[in-house]
Parts: C-alpha cells; structure tokens; sequence
C-alpha cells in the first residue's frame, strides 16, 4: 500500500480539506453486523445530523418482527429460447426504446443492460431528461418489463441508476424477476455539498433461476483494455486499500505483492471518466471497463447484449471487443452515428476508447465548457496564489484585491476559470499534500498551517 492521502483526483488536492474529501456516500470505515449491533450507524447518523435545530435521534429496531421479503414470481411467459434474427444482431438502431424493444423475440438476449436517462434535467440530443416523477417511473416500468421479456431464462438484466430511482427498480422489477444482487459502484466523484456522491446503484435480477456466473465458473481468459487502467482485470477486482496509480501499479509488481481482492458486490477500482480525451460528445458516459467487468460475469463468448439505451455506445463497443454479439437502440441520430463510426474502428483495429484529442461540446453539468486553450500560467499556481493573497488579508480576496496584490493578470482569472468560486477554491481550505505525515497519533496531509492562520486572523 502506497499510503497516499486519497484518489487521484486529477491534481486538484490543493483545493480539498487536509483531512479528505468530506463524508462520501458509501461509508467504508464502519464495521457493523446487521443482525447484531447496529450502534455504529447510529452514531454515524447522529454525527451528521445531531446539530441543531435537532436534539435526539430516534431509532426504531424492526428486526424483531420477523418479516420476510416475498419471494419473486417467475414471469408467466413462455420460456422457449431463441436467437435473435441476423437483422438485429450486432446492429445499432436508431428509434425509441419501447417500440424497438417489441421488435425483438422473446427469450433471445443473454444479457440486458440500462442505463437510462435519471431524469435529472441533463441535456441529451432529441430527447429530454426533465418528465415528472411518476410520469418518469411509469415509462420505466414499460420499459423494464420489456427487457425482462426478451431475456432467456437463467439470464441477467442490469440496470443501473442513482439509489433514489434503484429503489424504485427494484420494486417494480422484484415483482416479475428473480433479484441477485445489489451491486454498489464507488464511483469516484468529485466533492461536492457536505456528502460526496459517489454511489451508484447496478441492480440485477435473472429471469428465473439463475444460471451460474459465465465468467467466475468458466474462469474466462482476461481480454485487455488499453483505455483502462493497468490495475484493472474484469474478474480480479483490485483490493481494498492499494490505488490506481501506475507507478503504485508497477512497484506492487516488481514487489512481487497480490493486488487481487475478491469479486464481489462492491467495486471501487473503476472511476467515472474524468478526461476528455477519453469522451466523446455525450454528456453521460460509463467508462468501459465498467462494461467489460459486467458483460465478462455474466456472458459467455458469441453470446447476445442488449442495451436499450445505448447512448455513444460504450456497452456495445465493450460486447464487439468481448467478442460477443450485440444489439444497442438509441432514439438520437446523433449518438447512433457516433456509435456506428466506433464500430467501424474496432473493424479496422482501433480502440475506440483510445486517448484523442477532440473539441467537445456536450457537458454533465449545468456550468459552461471553457474554450479549448493553453494555459501560460497553470491554474493551480493562479489559485494558490489567491490563497497567499488570502492569509496576508486574514479573509478571501475580492476581485478588486485580487487586482491590487496579485502578482497575476486578472485576466488568466477571466480566461482559464468558470466561476469566482473555483478562483478561490485553494483559499477556502487547508489543501492536501500528496502523502501523509503523523502528527500526534494522527496520519494527516500537510497544509493544516495555512487555514490555522486564516482562522486565528478571523477571531
């Protein structure tokens, strides 16, 4: 273990706290038994919300009243398999998800995935992200009940979505499928408001009983992914505690170290795209060993994916590159046509998740895209020196102080940043250094010094 302080979050630990990023939303330092003591999580919750206004937290123990989950009914359908017709296998369809989906004979995927718009209000191509809740879980439904329909029997159906909407998945889902398992995807995110988001939930039920795992029984050979980083094996996560970083990667194996934790149902060796060298123009895309890692456990070589929502096409480049065959629909010319021009790649030796230099346009957030441009002054020197600025006043420049005791333009500041916020974001917090070091019985990050200042300043 290299004992760095955090994820690599793509130089920018100047602008987080000394102690790490807040509070995540998927807690990996408690230990607790849920059949026994559960006062670990009750301490946590009353650590975040005992300030005031709120004086007591209540806690209502249900385990004593000994209710089962209902066992889910196997779907009263027939169960014949059968192989999708040549016209739809390893094609990419442009037209809306449902009437597509009824095109395709029952019992004929051997695995569906979704990752469906989250109705959060992004911006896509031909379509929008904004319908009102039970308008959004009613298409859902539809939608769901289709993909189970075209799924053989024994076969798994994916999908995945933020927790608030897996719940509901899963509620509707659990009703006609057999569930398997709640996969939690520790996403790396950046840090935002007071609980980070990171969780990301891969619900999975089978149609049926379920057939056992493909790629764990069958200990199918690991197919490489350049785009993906050194550290990464489809069946053979990375294990809790080592990073990603390659020269990290390369010492543990010139060490001779096993790396290796076991497959199960919490991944955190996969980060969400953070360079747009590796997108393309889509607002929402998964990084594809996330696909390879899926489409790996649950399918053999030559058998069918389906995703419904292919979007630029990240599972069915990862199903062509696996070797299996595959079938997207996508209601956006646009994107369709992105994901056809990959597929041609691959037919001609490509990688179509290769590092290349693009001009975007479509971003995963309200807050605009700079121009592409080179920065004569780094940003991070800019916002530090915001910070020196900052512990000489005793509090956070303005503007018109940034002008007056900057050693910098205020033009690099119009230029190369999209908000006053991000300027001063070194300014509001301690920093974190690359490595820890102990201070009293405590492995903290340097640069604790600099906010003491701020502070003793303010009182």
């Amino acid at each position: 273990m290299c004992d760095k302080t955090t994820k690599d979050y793509g130089g920018k630990k100047h602008t987080y706290h000394e102690y790490g990023t807040l509070i995540s939303d998927v807690w990996r330092d408690l230990e607790c038994d849920l059949e026994e003591d559960i006062s670990p999580v009750v301490s946590r919750l009353a650590d975040l919300f005992g300030g005031k206004p709120y004086n007591e937290i209540v806690v209502l123990d249900l385990r004593n009243l000994h209710k089962k989950r209902e066992s889910s009914k196997d779907p009263a359908l027939d169960t014949k398999e059968k192989r999708l017709p040549s016209h739809l296998t390893n094609k990419i369809v442009t037209g809306d998800c449902l009437y597509e989906l009824r095109k395709i004979p029952s019992n004929s995927v051997d695995f569906a995935f979704a990752d469906p718009p989250y109705n959060l209000g992004k911006g896509y191509l031909g379509y929008t992200d904004d319908l009102k809740v039970k308008e959004y879980f009613g298409w859902c439904h539809k939608w769901i009940f289709e993909m189970a329909r075209v799924l053989k029997p024994g076969r798994t159906f994916s999908v995945l979505n933020i927790p608030l909407w897996a719940i509901r998945h899963f509620q509707f889902a659990k009703t006609f499928l057999r569930y398997q398992n709640w996969i939690v995807w520790d996403a790396l995110a950046f840090p935002v408001r007071l609980i980070m988001p990171a969780h990301y939930s891969i619900l999975c039920f089978s149609k049926g009983k379920p057939r056992e795992l493909p790629g764990p029984v069958n200990h199918q050979v690991e197919i490489a992914l350049p785009s993906a980083p050194k550290t990464f094996r489809a069946l053979e996560p990375l294990a809790d505690g080592y990073c990603l970083r390659s020269d990290c990667s390369e010492w543990r194996q010139r060490a001779v170290i096993n790396d290796r934790g076991s497959l199960a149902d919490f991944w955190s060796d996969i980060h969400r795209l953070k360079h747009n060298s590796r997108r393309v123009d889509h607002p929402c895309q998964l990084p594809a060993h996330l696909m390879f890692r899926l489409i790996t456990i649950f399918t053999n070589p030559d058998e069918l994916v389906l995703d419904c929502f292919n979007g630029a096409g990240t599972t069915t480049l990862a199903a062509h590159l696996l070797n299996r065959r595959y079938f997207g629909i996508e209601k956006s010319k646009e994107y369709c046509g992105m994901a056809r021009k990959r597929h041609a790649e691959i037919s001609r030796g490509l990688d179509p998740f290769r590092k290349e230099d693009r001009i975007l346009k479509a971003k995963n957030s309200p807050v605009p895209r700079l121009l592409k441009q080179k920065y004569k002054i780094p940003k991070k020197t800019l916002q530090m020196e915001v910070k020196r600025i900052a512990i000489k006043l005793g509090r956070i420049p303005n503007r018109e102080e940034l002008k007056e005791y900057g050693k910098f333009s205020i033009d690099y500041y119009d230029r190369y940043f999209v908000s006053w916020g991000e300027v001063i974001a070194a300014a509001r917090t301690t920093g974190m250094r690359e490595t820890r070091t102990l201070i009293g019985d405590a492995l903290v990050s340097n640069g604790k010094q600099l906010v003491l200042e701020l502070n003793a300043k303010d009182h």
